[in-house]
């Protein structure tokens, strides 16, 4: 009857520091899993972008994203003496839609073409944009030329 107490108490010891070593592993392998799961503990990538793309990167309907307006656009000068405003101009595929970012307007012009070949114009019914020596943009009751610039190549 010894023996058998003796038994089962090593048995019952032995137990005891097997299931210590399982939790302590399992302690471990759950820690490990939280801290590779957890958002706080994974540093995010930065690509560094300088203030001016950051500036002159907006969102363009026709394009359906960001784009580049230094880069990608035509860019269009004011008319107006004296003044160093900016607009820029972009198309879509087939150019039967321009799109136009006036300098401190939160919204953009979205223009339609009109026209045949080789006479086209794209209006939204209050500003115009037309071909000659470049691109125009104008009131279109008026007439009054507001901005300016060549053909992007």
């Amino acid at each position: 009857m010894k023996n058998v107490k003796a038994i089962l108490g090593s048995l019952l010891i032995s137990s005891l520091l097997l299931a210590s070593c399982t939790k302590e592993n399992t302690e471990v392998t759950n820690s490990d899993v939280a801290l590779k799961t957890n958002p706080m503990s994974i540093e995010p990538v930065v690509n560094p972008i300088d203030s001016a793309t950051l500036n002159s990167l907006k969102f363009s309907t026709i394009k359906n994203g960001n784009v580049d307006l230094e880069k990608d656009a035509v860019t269009l000068n004011s008319i107006e003496a004296g003044k160093s405003d900016k607009a820029f101009l972009l198309f879509n595929d087939d150019q039967t839609k321009a799109e136009i970012f006036l300098p401190n307007e939160k919204n953009t012009l979205l223009l339609d073409r009109k026209g045949s070949e080789g006479d086209y114009t794209w209006t939204d019914g209050k500003y115009e944009l037309i071909t000659w020596k470049g691109y125009i943009l104008q009131t279109l009751k008026q007439g009054t030329k507001l901005f300016a610039g060549d053909v992007k190549m």
